[in-house]
């Protein structure tokens, strides 16, 4: 039995191929990646390849050569090319800047940038993130670092929040059991000290905080095998050597490397010292928050989600 098509049968079939081409081309071409966006009294837009108008940015945006990105006033973008080290930024001097295609691959000098980059740009914020209102009362210690990662010290620092200047003790389990203990701990963190049993690579343990008339929660944590924290500390030297990339662009491919392999203690260590030097930063607010949210803090994901969203519309 012979299938008769209609010359617009063909047509639309056709333009459905081309177009799923393009759409598959598109997301396999990605040459860069925003990776600052400042406003301050002006705006940044982009245009990719094809489209007629201009839109918002959005964090961790992916460009493709011919992507058009503009900035007005005082605002600038910094574009981070995923092959090799190079970073561009965007101001209205510049503007409209033009993405141009990736220059032909030679030896790898960008210690992994291109892998973390792809990490990056795969990262998005969940539909809806509301944090839970909690009325009244006292509410138990909460653990806050390290939880739920992996480490690459044996000696990492305890924090949490919460315990309204009313002691409590600290201790530290291992699969034999309890291995240190800290009493009568007002502070909101502590160093589990040098004299203590070492932690061993590859070994589970977990860590409370036991205050009276409060339920008792526990996290986990883990310490890489010596080649592990040798050969991200490498790629961490790589990124900090690199010439001409920004510190804050610095900070952000240091953490995406950090909680691509779940060191999410060191990654957090990262972006909380890169927001102290630049407050106004989106980028950094989401990226931790999405460590916030891995390691199961959704009420100070939501928060930094929040500011994240202010920092990135407030002018647009």
């Amino acid at each position: 039995m012979k299938i008769k098509f209609s010359r617009a049968s063909l047509l639309l079939a056709l333009f459905g191929a081309i177009t799923l081409l393009s759409v598959r081309a598109e997301a396999q071409d990605a040459v860069g990646v925003i990776t600052e966006i400042k406003l301050n009294r002006g705006e940044v837009q982009i245009r990719l390849p094809g489209k007629k108008d201009w839109a918002k940015p959005g964090l961790l945006q992916s460009v493709y050569a011919g992507t058009q990105i503009q900035a007005s006033k005082d605002a600038t973008a910094v574009v981070l090319y995923t092959q090799g080290m190079k970073t561009v930024t965007v101001d209205e001097r510049s503007s409209p800047f033009e993405v141009k295609a990736a220059e032909a691959k030679g030896a790898d000098v960008s210690g992994g940038v291109k892998e973390v980059a792809s990490a990056l740009m795969g990262k998005k914020k969940p539909p809806t993130y509301t944090a839970l209102a909690v009325r009244g009362g006292k509410r138990p210690p909460l653990l806050v670092s390290p939880r739920n990662t992996r480490l690459m010290t044996d000696s990492p620092t305890l924090q949490w929040m919460g315990m309204e200047r009313q002691p409590g003790t600290v201790r530290v389990y291992g699969p034999e059991g309890l291995l240190w203990t800290a009493e009568n701990i007002s502070l909101t963190q502590i160093k589990y000290p040098v004299s203590a049993p070492r932690l061993k690579p590859g070994v589970e343990y977990t860590w409370v905080i036991e205050k009276r008339g409060f339920p008792v929660e526990k996290v986990r944590f883990q310490l890489l095998a010596p080649a592990e924290i040798k050969s991200v500390q490498e790629q961490l030297a790589s990124l900090q050597n690199a010439a001409g990339v920004p510190r804050t662009t610095q900070a952000i491919l240091k953490a995406g490397l950090l909680a691509s392999r779940e060191l999410y203690y060191d990654a957090r260590e990262v972006l909380a010292e890169a927001v102290n030097g630049d407050p106004d930063e989106p980028t950094l607010h989401f990226l931790l928050a999405d460590v916030y949210e891995k390691t199961g803090l959704k009420d100070m994901a939501s928060e930094e989600y929040s500011e994240s969203d202010f920092l990135l519309k407030q002018r647009q």
